[in-house]
């Protein structure tokens, strides 16, 4: 049985997600491949294709790692990086299983106190409409999606994470985190796509 083109009718367009985030980041990719065959590898991309994921995730989970929490290594089982952001707490909000008319799009959220040491970890929702809902204080929101578009026969990837708090407190606090994790951010998701265009030109 054929799936369905996508699994949500929420938007692609984190701007209508999260319409004032204050923190945001963007990068692209043109990968010399046919965008079916590319958006196959965004959605099947493993964690183990982007070396410098393990250890910046590792130090991250320090502190909990260091209480005999959340020590799982990342990525051993076999599972994609998309699969593994829903597992460390992340909400699908849309997921395009292929491409249509052109284009196909991944959108996830999660929400909580990203720049505390020991209780980093995102809140848990049962579901999209939660999360899209969800304005507790004391809280930051973000949102990432991961686009393809056709392009002559080539395909533009594009990635872009917004950030917001849900009061000022909030958006200060992330601010201090934002300054330290922006290039290790940045790092991660030039990696991602390196390692989608070298899997769907090898």
């Amino acid at each position: 049985m054929t799936p369905p083109a996508t699994t949500s009718r929420l938007p692609a367009n984190l701007d209508e997600l999260l319409p004032d985030a204050r923190y945001s980041e963007r990068h692209r990719l043109v990968v010399d491949a046919p965008i079916d065959r590319v958006w196959r590898e965004c959605l099947d991309v493993r964690p183990s294709d982007i070396a410098v994921l393990g250890p910046l995730l590792a130090l991250r989970k320090l502190p909990a790692h260091l209480r005999r929490r959340g020590n799982e290594p990342v990525g051993r089982d076999g599972r994609s990086l998309l699969d593994v952001f829903e597992r460390e707490g992340f909400v699908s909000l849309r997921r395009d299983e292929r491409p249509h008319d052109g284009t196909a799009s991944v959108v996830m959220g999660a929400a909580g106190r990203f720049w505390s040491p020991s209780s980093n970890q995102p809140i848990p929702f049962p579901d999209a409409d939660a999360f899209v809902s969800f304005d507790e204080p004391g809280n930051a929101k973000t949102a990432f999606s991961l686009v393809a578009t056709a392009r002559d026969g080539r395909t533009e990837v594009v990635t872009r994470t917004v950030v917001d708090g849900t009061d000022a407190r909030a958006r200060r606090r992330f601010g201090a985190y934002w300054a330290l994790i922006r290039l290790p951010s940045g790092l991660i998701r030039r990696s991602w796509l390196a390692a989608i265009r070298r899997r769907a030109t090898a």
